[in-house]
């Protein structure tokens, strides 16, 4: 049965001519963990986990800033002291995987602040402020599908009583890193209300929308570039035989400008031409 244990703590600031950034966190905890499994005769692997854990541990952190194609704001500061004991069950056959974890859990714990993200990776928001002390249950889920269209959708959901007060809630999109083989898209939420009775609930959608974008966005752009390679050896010869035809009329057009220049010179000033002088007869 393995047994874990780790202790530590760090600190330190992070700016930029864009950015003010800084992060500090001391903690402990021990882990304990047994696990078996079981694959059937048609390909399918069943899993089973004990877990167990203890820890304590507190953060501040802070950050405002553009960074990366990114606004964001934050400001948390957190402490928890936790005792978590959990059996969790696990499937996956071919593309599919599923699993299911029942928690039971006891803690003592703070949290306040706000943080929010726009931009290219994505906009989310969390904010509020809870605490207290309080025992509870609750269940995991998580399935996965990596068939053609690949998504995958998990679920946190507990239930709690103790001296406890507050809210937390939070949501939004992120579109973390796209690449050639992969561009997901995870869309959530999470809202914790505690007055003296404590519900919190959380889960994420997330869609892989590469094969998507493989069969309408690329095979448009590669047919636009195809028609341009197929155009351009079209459009050269077209240019060729044009040329000396423009050669041609401007040779005959040019003794035109030359005979209408100073037509053109004429009409749009003409000479001045004073009237001659014609003297009064004496006899008048």
């Amino acid at each position: 049965m393995p047994i874990n244990a780790d202790a530590g703590a760090s600190g330190g600031t992070d700016n930029t001519d864009t950015s003010l950034n800084g992060e500090y966190r001391a903690g402990a905890g021990i882990y304990v963990n047994a696990q078996g499994q079981w694959t059937s005769p048609d390909g399918t692997v069943l899993t089973g986990k004990a877990l167990m854990n203890a820890e304590a541990n507190a953060t501040a952190k802070y950050g405002i800033g553009y960074r990366n194609d990114n606004l964001y704001l934050e400001a948390v500061a957190e402490a928890k002291l936790c005792c978590e004991a959990a059996i969790k069950a696990e499937m996956e056959h071919g593309n599919h995987a599923a699993g299911v974890e029942l928690y039971a859990y006891a803690e003592l714990y703070a949290w306040a602040g706000a943080s929010a993200n726009v931009g290219k990776d994505g906009c989310w928001f969390e904010g509020g402020a809870i605490a207290g002390a309080k025992a509870g249950a609750g269940a995991r889920t998580y399935y996965t599908n990596d068939g053609l269209i690949p998504f995958a959708v998990n679920n946190d959901t507990s239930v709690s009583a103790g001296a406890q007060v507050g809210a937390k809630i939070g949501g939004g999109y992120q579109v973390p890193d796209w690449n050639k083989d992969s561009k997901p898209i995870t869309f959530g939420g999470e809202v914790n209300i505690a007055l003296i009775a404590g519900v919190k609930t959380g889960g994420t959608v997330t869609v892989d929308v590469d094969p998507v974008y493989d069969m309408t966005v690329e095979p448009v752009m590669g047919l636009v570039d195809d028609t341009v390679d197929k155009v351009t050896p079209i459009v050269e010869p077209i240019k060729e035989v044009v040329s000396p035809v423009k050669g041609a009329v401007d040779t005959v057009t040019k003794p035109i400008e030359n005979v209408t220049k100073p037509i053109e010179t004429i009409i749009t000033n003409p000479p001045k031409i004073k009237p001659p002088k014609i003297k009064k007869p004496k006899w008048l």
